[in-house]
């Protein structure tokens, strides 16, 4: 193979690469399929669905542009639950990041902040300190990784594991991000940029590229 057919392979096999971007939504047009999913109780430990939902969209008001809204549907802690394209083998995934806002009802109910389900196993997030949103917008940012802010299975479960967070990533089914800060049927959420994060692009690209200029400039003195 001459110098002049190497470079065109080494391009093909750059595009061939897996893909693995970040995943968002930003509601600029519509909900995305977002939904609102309402358990029975999670601070007792009981994640028995007792109500499915669409949420409102709201156009303007956003951070910015527009945003997802709900208000208490029911007796439940109400969720908002991320579509498909959020599920499904997220091994890369490394972090999550939302905007909320909370725009009616007082915040004197703090419980899990995120619930993520795959192959049979729930991890449970809970921030510390507590996330305290306002009818402003709060950034929450979190890191999939062992902490002690991550438990397995229940509220006052194990520690999560790294094993763990590769067992339910490997096939996450659900991803579930909590609306609910007021004991009672009375608040409004907001739901805005939501971001799961991977691992970066630049650098495999970077790495690939150098050892393409590598091989390259190594064919060239042949």
């Amino acid at each position: 193979m001459n110098n002049n057919q190497i470079l065109p392979v080494a391009i093909a096999l750059l595009i061939s690469q897996p893909v693995h971007a970040s995943v968002s939504s930003s509601f600029d047009v519509n909900s995305e399929n977002w939904q609102i999913v309402s358990f029975a109780d999670f601070s007792q430990n009981n994640y028995s669905i007792i109500g499915q939902y669409q949420p409102s969209y709201v156009s303007g008001g956003g951070n910015p542009g527009n945003y997802l809204a709900a208000s208490d549907p029911d007796s439940g802690d109400f969720t908002f639950s991320a579509p498909a394209a959020f599920l499904g083998p997220q091994t890369d995934a490394t972090g999550l990041s939302y905007d909320l806002t909370y725009r009616n009802g007082d915040v004197n109910w703090q419980t899990t902040d995120v619930m993520l389900v795959g192959n049979g196993q729930r991890l449970l997030w809970k921030r510390d300190p507590n996330i305290v949103p306002n009818s402003g917008w709060t950034h929450i940012s979190l890191s999939l990784a062992p902490s002690s802010e991550w438990r397995l299975g229940t509220t006052d479960g194990a520690l999560a594991r790294q094993s763990d967070f590769h067992n339910v990533l490997s096939d996450l089914s659900g991803l579930y991000i909590h609306g609910e800060f007021t004991s009672g049927i009375m608040e409004t959420a907001g739901l805005d940029n939501v971001v799961l994060q991977t691992v970066p692009l630049p650098g495999a690209f970077w790495l690939f590229g150098v050892g393409v200029a590598g091989f390259w400039s190594f064919t060239r003195r042949v």
